[in-house]
């Protein structure tokens, strides 16, 4: 797999890291995305800082290409996909993600975790893992 790298094997399943500055078509990581839900285990993701250098056009559509990804996907995710955390080490960057994390996750039902850093996004991650 080229965007989502394993970091931590657990025998609740595995913890991904990806990297989104990495990706030049958004749609290939939505595909790969779709091939670790495939893989039939489960797994977390923890996305690095968002600091891909797109229009804002292309964010939006990206935005929401993600957004039908993920409703279409709804199913799989919830069997598989214990979290899905995003690290965001501005504080004020850090809480608006945090609340729409929480407005995403009761709309769509995953469960979004942003945090401040990497150790912390990992524990949590671990966290979710064990809570299924």
């Amino acid at each position: 797999m080229h965007y989502f790298t394993p970091a931590k094997a657990l025998p609740e399943g595995t913890i991904y890291l990806t990297d989104l500055t990495q990706v030049a078509d958004f749609a290939d990581w939505l595909a790969e995305f779709g091939t670790l839900l495939n893989q039939n285990h489960r797994f977390a993701t923890v996305c690095t800082p968002m600091q891909r250098e797109v229009s804002d056009e292309q964010c939006i559509a990206d935005r929401k290409d993600y957004i039908a990804w993920i409703k279409a996907h709804q199913t799989q995710l919830a069997e598989r996909c214990a979290a899905m955390l995003l690290i965001e080490p501005d504080a004020a960057q850090l809480e608006f993600f945090r609340e729409q994390s929480s407005k995403l996750a009761s709309a769509l039902g995953v469960n979004y975790i942003a945090e401040a850093d990497e150790v912390s996004a990992m524990r949590k991650a671990e966290e979710a893992l064990k809570a299924i």
